[in-house]
């Protein structure tokens, strides 16, 4: 199999779990109707994705790089789809909600591996441009789902929707096990002398490599969750209809997938990695006061969002395509992706709370955008960290 194919399939895999994320927020008034969940128990259920993260990201890389990384993310699919035809079937909210954690779970163990396993299949001179188009992944997925998802509910109902994530998940299965054949290197992998979980956790840890792109992707995750707080708010006050709301979201969505690509083209023709990341800070600060701190109309506030999706889509391309470079040891690479994850985890899980105190506290949401750019400016700072740490230690 060539090797753009088998990267395109790996990369693939991470769109598929990514799914999950999208076919969530366009069936929520069915599954309150059908389960009575509250206000609050909704979101619970939309925060439950990133516990894996949050919680085991550096433990579940740890794991892939101790265990294989075939092994790995071939159980994450397989957990995903199992997880996807629980919640197909649930009739209890107790059952939904273990489904939600199960494909928590999946999806961490399926995306940690990614960026090692398309080591191995890129020759080196393209790896980059792949690494960073890895961070495409959470975008595709999403928008994809959030268009696809009112057409099933509609045509079949909610439970559809979960139904076709689990056979996507579980046929893509199928097709890494084709593209990743178990291999010597493989075995190898697996085999006893490989270092220890704790090991590898201790040298991700303590080396700072892994710590900025942790803390980028904290602050990155953090401002991209709340800068698209935005969409209900500015949809309401254009009297915007709710579907095209959902278009108007999944388009936003999918233009941070573009920034994901252009930044493993822009790495690839040598661009540094620092410029990508202050550069994009900057249009992300200038923007999130367009749309939040400006009176302008409609069609610029959102025009200007979609700038801040593309150009933030730079960051995580940017931090993916560093991973190899600031890996401890090679073998490491997932427990410092595993580490990136749960900033990442963190940041989402505590930015619309924060963003909520402070319009709570001011009133309204126009400060929002001060929030935003206080993250941002913090990726600037981790640019700049960036920028010395490479000066020091070319890669």
């Amino acid at each position: 199999m060539r090797a753009e194919l088998r990267a395109a399939i790996t990369v693939g895999a991470g769109v598929v779990v990514a799914l999950n994320f999208g076919k969530l927020p366009p069936a929520l008034a069915e599954l309150r109707a059908e389960f009575g969940f509250t206000l609050v128990e909704v979101s619970w259920l939309t925060s439950l994705l990133m516990f894996a993260g949050a919680c085991f990201g550096i433990a579940g890389g740890s794991i892939a790089d101790r265990f294989g990384h075939r092994r790995t993310m071939l159980s994450g699919l397989t957990l995903v789809g199992v997880a996807g035809m629980v919640g197909a079937v649930a009739h209890r909210a107790e059952l939904m909600f273990a489904s939600r954690v199960i494909e928590s779970v999946g999806m961490l163990l399926a995306v940690l591996p990614g960026p090692a396993m398309l080591s191995r299949c890129v020759p080196p001179e393209r790896l980059r441009g792949w690494l960073g188009g890895w961070g495409a992944y959470m975008p595709l997925g999403m928008s994809l789902m959030l268009i696809a998802t009112p057409w099933l509910i509609s045509a079949v109902g909610w439970r559809s929707a979960w139904v076709a994530t689990s056979v996507c998940a579980l046929g893509w299965a199928l097709l890494i096990a084709r593209a990743h054949p178990r291999s010597e290197q493989e075995t190898a992998q697996s085999a006893p002398p490989r270092a220890s979980l704790a090991r590898l956790m201790a040298l991700t840890l303590a080396s700072p490599g892994p710590w900025l792109l942790a803390v980028g992707f904290l602050f990155y995750a953090a401002q991209f969750l709340g800068a698209f707080s935005f969409l209900p708010t500015i949809y309401r006050e254009a009297g915007i209809d709710p579907r095209a709301g959902g278009a108007l979201t999944a388009v936003a969505v999918l233009g941070n997938a573009l920034g994901n690509l252009a930044s493993g083209h822009l790495l690839q023709r040598g661009v540094q990695r620092s410029t990508l990341l202050i550069t994009a800070a900057c249009v992300i600060a200038t923007m999130s006061w367009v749309v939040y701190g400006s009176t302008v109309p409609f069609g610029l506030r959102y025009a200007a969002a979609l700038t801040l999706s593309i150009v933030s889509g730079l960051v995580p391309g940017v931090l993916f395509a560093t991973v190899p470079s600031y890996a401890p040891d090679p073998r490491a690479v997932s427990t410092t992706v595993g580490w990136m994850q749960q900033g990442s985890g963190i940041g989402q899980a505590l930015s619309l709370p924060l963003i909520a105190l402070l319009a709570q506290w001011h009133g309204d949401w126009s400060l929002t955008w001060v929030a935003i750019s206080a993250c941002a400016g913090v990726v600037a700072s981790v640019g700049l960290a960036m920028r010395r740490y490479d000066a020091r230690r070319p890669g």
